[in-house]
């Protein structure tokens, strides 16, 4: 197996995977060694990935979406001691560690969402995660994710469909509330995968 990938060749992967594949769980357990592989190539890695938003705490660099949203890669960038509030994504995601180290916190929801702008959180388990370690989200998987290093720390998020546009939220557990979570995104055009039909299909990067 080659030890490089391209942005063409992981996003043509993740195109053959999920046309085969409905479930998340069979997904994201296809897509986790491609995205690893993908973060340790490291050709395409760009400087200016290291950015972070100094308002939000950290800059989401797209690396390439599908022209319906689908199929959205990011870097993301952490300023030290900064991170998310708990958030769900409404979609699959896979996570690769790339440098620092990132501390997820899970929750749990107990109440039964019924409630509008109401949600009821208990703290479950939490984990670091460094360059190499992977972890996996499903649509209605409650975490945070704070960088506990001294230096900045930057992870590569591979989501089925763009994070914006999946109608996920944020929670205020202290205050037991729910609102719609949308970020900032730093939109990479240089970066963006050609289309399928120009790289050899589907299965380019075998």
């Amino acid at each position: 197996m080659a030890l490089s990938c391209t942005l063409d060749q992981y996003v043509n992967d993740l195109r053959a995977i999920t046309a085969k594949e409905t479930d998340p769980v069979k997904i994201t357990d296809l897509v986790a060694p491609l995205a690893k592989k993908f973060a340790q190539s490291r050709g395409w890695f760009r400087s200016e990935y290291r950015d972070c938003d100094a308002e939000q705490g950290f800059g989401v660099h797209m690396l390439h979406e599908e022209p319906n949203h689908d199929l959205a890669v990011f870097l993301v960038s952490w300023l030290p001691n900064r991170g998310t509030t708990p958030h769900n994504h409404k979609t699959w995601a896979v996570v690769v560690g790339m440098e620092g180290e990132e501390k997820e916190i899970s929750y749990d929801r107990v109440d039964d969402g019924a409630t509008p702008g109401y949600a009821h959180l208990k703290r479950g388990g939490e984990q670091v995660i460094t360059a190499g370690e992977i972890t996996r989200c499903y649509p209605e998987h409650i975490h945070s994710v704070w960088n506990v290093g001294k230096k900045v720390s930057m992870s590569l998020h591979t989501y089925g469909r763009h994070i914006n546009y999946t109608g996920r939220s944020e929670f205020d557990v202290e205050h037991k509330r729910e609102k719609p979570y949308v970020l900032k995104v730093a939109v990479e055009e240089h970066a963006r995968a050609v289309p399928t039909n120009l790289v050899g299909g589907p299965n380019a990067s075998a």
